[in-house]
């Protein structure tokens, strides 16, 4: 744990302003500023600082592909390089407004790569019903899409052809990633009912069809891409989840190739939740004492890292996983009282990490199967000889 007390919530309910783009660059939210913190050398520094202006705080934060971007409540948005501050390079760096309405709060950003640019992009979910793309490279937006209601959070598919959405409705919206319908109309694809409340929290596993949704009504639910629907054209979790106290505000899977998959739920203040994602019957808890202002895996996924911003213990909490390498000789049918139906193994899949498939083949595996294994044979205690 690293206790800072430089941390700093500035929603109540928007609780993604936690990034990382190695065991080394951590990125959280503190008043008015992004700090980059790295864990290892105990270095900080202030990478972004908003104006002194009225309500000028951080509502969002993401980083990947070499870019770390933040959103405002005044509907302003942050990209700087995650590897200098913006002060010593202003050609990298890049300051823009996405929307100028009263309700143009940021609520979500994600940074991705797209199937149209080798560039990166940033997909920003705002309150004023807007859902935007900027390309990073040209700074200019490439599309923006009219809702009927504010979107929370958003996640693209592994193959980037798909995005679950999540808002301020009690449905979840399944959307191309590029819609085709012009004139500023999203393309939605399904939507799912099942919850009962507003969501905030979404996310898609790198199997390519496993999607998770954490919603005010205290459920996760699980879906599959495969089957969005019965057969009566109801829409079907095929897990439903219920957290400890409140509702989920930030949710992620393991990243593939970083062996037990899970899917971490973290609610509002003081829990998260750490699920089984091949079974999703088991869980673990911990229990973290203060607001939770959002989680992150580092460190090629066996590193886990929860921003507290209680004012007087805020700071970085980081777990590290167990087990590393024990897919070496897990056997499904070891346990079999514990295991799901066969059909649901034939569905998910008996493999221990996320199983590979032309949906994924694309995403870059940091370390193979064989390196895990010698890695977790280094972590024991060597005989003398």
């Amino acid at each position: 744990m690293d206790i800072r007390r430089n941390t700093h919530l500035s929603h109540f309910q928007l609780r993604n302003v936690l990034a990382s783009t190695s065991r080394t660059q951590m990125f959280y939210t503190g008043h008015g500023v992004v700090h980059r913190f790295n864990p290892v050398s105990g270095e900080a520094k202030t990478v972004i600082k908003l104006p002194d202006a009225p309500h000028a705080h951080v509502s969002t934060l993401a980083a990947d592909h070499g870019v770390v971007v933040a959103g405002g409540f005044n509907g302003e948005y942050m990209l700087r390089p995650v590897d200098v501050d913006g002060e010593d390079d202003p050609s990298r760096s890049h300051d823009g407004v996405l929307t100028s309405q009263q309700s143009g709060i940021t609520n979500h950003v994600q940074v991705y790569l797209s199937r149209q640019s080798s560039a990166p992009r940033a997909a920003f979910a705002s309150n004023d019903q807007v859902f935007r793309v900027l390309d990073i490279e040209t700074k200019t937006c490439v599309s923006q899409e009219v809702f009927a209601v504010p979107i929370n959070c958003t996640a693209i598919s592994p193959d980037r052809r798909l995005r679950v959405m999540v808002g301020d409705s009690n449905k979840v919206f399944i959307t191309a990633a590029e819609s085709t319908l012009g004139s500023g109309k999203p393309e939605i694809l399904q939507q799912l009912e099942g919850h009962r409340d507003f969501g905030f929290a979404c996310d898609w596993a790198d199997d390519g069809w496993t999607v998770a949704t954490g919603f005010q009504d205290r459920l996760v639910n699980v879906w599959d891409a495969r089957r969005w629907a019965d057969s009566s054209g109801h829409a079907t979790p095929v897990e439903t989840i219920r957290t400890e106290m409140a509702g989920v505000r930030s949710l992620h899977f393991s990243p593939i190739g970083s062996g037990k998959r899970v899917l971490v739920a973290a609610e509002e203040a003081d829990f998260v939740n750490i699920i089984d994602a091949q079974t999703f019957r088991s869980k673990q808890t911990i229990d973290i004492f203060g607001e939770i202002g959002g989680i992150t895996f580092t460190n090629d996924g066996q590193d886990l890292v929860v921003l507290c911003t209680d004012r007087a213990r805020g700071g970085l909490i980081q777990f590290e996983r167990c087990g590393l390498g024990a897919e070496a000789s897990w056997d499904p049918d070891e346990n079999p009282d514990s295991l799901p139906s066969l059909e649901t193994i034939r569905q998910r899949g008996r493999t221990f990490d996320w199983p590979r498939n032309p949906l994924n083949e694309w995403k870059m595996v940091r370390e193979s199967e064989t390196r895990r294994r010698r890695k977790a044979a280094s972590l024991d205690a060597l005989e003398p000889f």
